[in-house]
């Protein structure tokens, strides 16, 4: 019985390490979500769920970029580039922006908008960090409500590099 308890308990143990690896991707250190497809380019790592019904999350972090000196600068010209060019009737201006955080030494300013997906209304969220001169974005895109705790709990688990 013993035994067995000692083998249960080191299973337990191994298969926590194994959801808990650390990746890195440019400025960013992160825990991949389960069951995203995980794709990589030269500017971005993203990770991707598509569901049966067609809802879907997308999670894309973007490589760090010489920054403007104003924040709302960036974020405007982020959300441009990364959210308006790339969704479909996304919301030409975030609805909501949050301004005033730190996160690991690094400024954090939070973008939330909507697009629409199968004329349905969605959310999308960009986080634009920055620090001595360089900025970096994600982008958290989901169609569903279902999403959200997948969300909130890969960007609990992202950090920044020093």
């Amino acid at each position: 019985m013993k035994l067995y308890l000692l083998i249960q308990a080191s299973l337990l143990l191994l298969s926590g390490q194994c959801f808990s690896q650390t990746d890195s991707f440019d400025v960013f250190t992160y825990r991949s979500p389960e069951f995203f497809t995980k794709s990589e380019l030269p500017s971005r790592l993203q990770f991707t769920m598509s569901n049966a019904d067609g809802n879907f999350c997308t999670i894309t972090l973007y490589k760090g970029q010489h920054t403007k000196e104003d924040v709302m600068k960036n974020v405007t010209s982020q959300w441009n580039e990364q959210v308006v060019k790339r969704l479909t009737k996304a919301s030409k201006k975030p609805g909501k922006i949050m301004t005033g955080q730190l996160r690991d030494g690094w400024t954090s300013t939070l973008a939330i908008g909507n697009f629409y997906h199968n004329k349905k209304k969605s959310v999308v969220i960009l986080n634009s960090f920055g620090k001595d001169q360089t900025s970096a974005c994600v982008t958290f895109t989901f169609t569903d409500p279902l999403f959200k705790g997948v969300v909130e709990t890969f960007s609990q688990n992202l950090h920044l590099k020093n």
